[in-house]
């Protein structure tokens, strides 16, 4: 083989070594676009997803109420405005049922109460997963106390009694959060022991103070409720 043939062979071997290398540049630059379809997609399976995140059959949830009593035991003196406060933890069952256990703190204008109480709510329209319009009702018992004036006028060994609650409120969705503003009523009653002094008159016409009687007095505060509630889930 002659020094031509061979310079030849050897440059046509580099040329086609060349066309090689330029394809597979062109190949490994070449940019696929995404079909338009597929972001949409997958933005539909993510919300498929979150749905069924959401739509867990049992599900904690709980809430901080607070809100103001009006009414009045003696309205010839005018109707009182008081403070209401409670918070509830509880489960969410299904997508409309809502039940927990709570504990609160109200004042009235002769008593303060610490009322534990069940908790039931129905949503009318929506579920928990939106917006909706609500129904609750609350059941349970009191410990109550005495403002110091009545406990100077000798009411003693007070008593705790029912307390019935029921709602209809708004509550909106953000997120995790709800927020529900509502309307409602609260009865509370509550018992004290009243002690106070008899006297009589000697042969001598002089009034002695005797024994002390007792007597138990029982209390029904009947209240127009308005509350903000906060809470998560």
């Amino acid at each position: 083989m002659s020094a031509r043939t061979t310079f030849s062979l050897i440059a046509l071997l580099l040329t086609v070594t060349e066309i090689q290398a330029q394809n597979f540049d062109a190949d490994s630059v070449y940019y696929t676009p995404i079909p338009a379809g597929v972001e949409k997609q997958n933005h539909r399976i993510k919300a498929f997803q979150d749905t069924i995140k959401n739509d867990k059959k049992y599900s904690y949830f709980f809430t901080l109420q607070v809100g103001s009593l009006i009414g009045c035991n003696d309205c010839s003196e005018g109707k009182e405005i008081t403070f209401a406060s409670s918070t509830i933890h509880g489960i969410t069952i299904g997508k409309k049922l809502r039940t927990g256990l709570g504990i609160g703190l109200d004042s009235y204008y002769a008593w303060h109460t610490m009322p534990i109480f069940g908790s039931v709510s129905w949503d009318i329209f929506g579920t928990k997963n939106t917006s909706a319009l609500f129904v609750q009702f609350n059941y349970g018992w009191s410990k109550p106390w005495l403002n110091k004036s009545r406990r100077e006028y000798g009411f003693e060994d007070v008593e705790g009694g029912r307390m019935v609650s029921t709602q209809i409120g708004y509550r909106l969705k953000y997120h995790d959060l709800r927020i529900s503003l509502s309307v409602g009523t609260k009865y509370q009653r509550v018992f004290a022991n009243y002690e106070y002094p008899t006297y009589y008159y000697t042969e001598e016409g002089l009034m002695v103070q005797g024994t002390s009687s007792t007597r138990t007095i029982q209390e029904s505060m009947n209240r127009l409720m308005f509350s903000l509630t906060v809470g998560w889930k």
